[in-house]
């Protein structure tokens, strides 16, 4: 039912110029034309600028299942750290976290997803970041690795693990209750989540999905098999 209105709706903001447009329907964010469609809700999304928010945020409930990468960085001693600081200090220093976070993520194309607390989360699906979306998600996590290495307090620098995990699984709005997150839902997120949860600070856990993609660009990368909670085979 969606397919051809939306189909003709990306023909007609193909015609409108404008030097950068949303990656999935083509409305214009710049040109002549990008202040009336930014009116009815075409404007860059917060998840990822390269798309619009009615294409993500504004997106009837609902979605699809396809293939994508999820990354999860999550932050160590998280609580003891807030411990330590000042409120403010406190709220500067995760500030500071989220946009280095926020900037290794998108500049891979990514998608991100929920931001809170002591973590981050990012989807990398091929509609935006190409067939290479697990490379990128990798070189996404490597970034931010490195990048938080410059992140520090008065109470010290900050400790992060990150894992990635491939495959196919439910990505859109999922909600109730008048709220609703685009998201990814289902075990690849799952799996993303657990790795990240036995990362050693500084150390990326990918799985093997996610290694297929760029096993030639990392042939002495550790190989593990290891049981997370929750999995009823080892990963």
């Amino acid at each position: 039912g969606l397919a051809f209105p939306f189909r003709a709706g990306r023909r007609l903001f193909a015609l409108l110029p404008s030097p950068w447009r949303c990656k999935f329907c083509n409305a214009p964010f710049r040109g002549p034309y990008a202040g009336t469609v930014k009116r009815i809700g075409y404007s860059p999304s917060r998840k990822n600028p390269r798309v619009c928010a009615r294409c993500i945020e504004r997106a009837p409930e609902g979605g699809a299942i396809v293939p994508l990468a999820v990354l999860f960085a999550d932050v160590r001693g998280y609580t003891s750290l807030c411990e330590q600081l000042a409120a403010e200090e406190g709220h500067e220093f995760l500030r500071s976290f989220y946009q280095t976070a926020s900037a290794a993520l998108l500049a891979q194309e990514g998608l991100l997803g929920q931001i809170a607390g002591d973590e981050v989360m990012a989807l990398f699906v091929p509609g935006l970041a190409g067939g290479q979306y697990r490379r990128k998600a990798v070189e996404a996590a490597r970034s931010l690795a490195r990048a938080v290495r410059y992140t520090a307090s008065s109470a010290g620098g900050l400790e992060v693990g990150i894992g990635v995990a491939s495959g196919e699984e439910f990505v859109g709005n999922v909600g109730g209750g008048g709220y609703k997150d685009f998201t990814a839902v289902g075990d690849v997120t799952n799996t993303a989540a657990r790795l990240t949860s036995v990362a050693r600070n500084g150390e990326i856990i990918i799985d093997t999905p996610t290694y297929e993609a760029v096993a030639a660009a990392y042939p002495d990368a550790e190989r593990q098999e290891l049981t997370l909670k929750g999995k009823r085979t080892p990963v």
